[in-house]
């Protein structure tokens, strides 16, 4: 990651410190979507990412979803996306999830959707979409 390597650590250091940052997301997750699914994305028996769904609510809330950078724009997020939308459509519940203002790339993904906000915060915005909405 290119704004973890300007910090001028070595190798060693990186990954201590990206382990470190997995292990504290891991572990917030847990305790705040405890009945959240986590799944590995696989393609052609390669990782190229994961999912974190929670299906435990009135919604079913994407937690986080992860495609690893050479994988990215080959439409498998969208994929994955749509699918959950397919469900949220079959069950009549919305589609919820949080993106980081500073991810741009996610929000556009999200809006192309059809996804709209419905919370604005400091540093992410709650964002839902509906069947009907669609």
């Amino acid at each position: 990651l290119p704004e973890v390597a300007a910090f001028g650590w070595d190798d060693t250091q990186i990954c201590a410190f990206l382990d470190m940052q997995f292990r504290v997301r891991e572990q917030s997750y847990k305790i705040q979507y405890p009945s959240a699914e986590y799944f590995i994305v696989d393609v052609g028996g390669s990782n190229a990412g994961s999912l974190i769904v929670d299906r435990s609510g009135a919604n079913i809330g994407l937690t986080d979803i992860a495609i690893l950078p050479e994988y990215r724009g080959t439409g498998i997020a969208t994929h994955l996306i749509e699918l959950l939308q397919a469900e949220a459509t079959a069950s009549s519940r919305p589609l919820v999830l949080t993106v980081d203002n500073g991810n741009v790339a996610a929000r556009r993904l999200y809006e192309k959707l059809n996804f709209v906000v419905t919370a604005e915060g400091q540093f992410a915005n709650e964002m839902e979409w509906r069947a009907e909405s669609s």
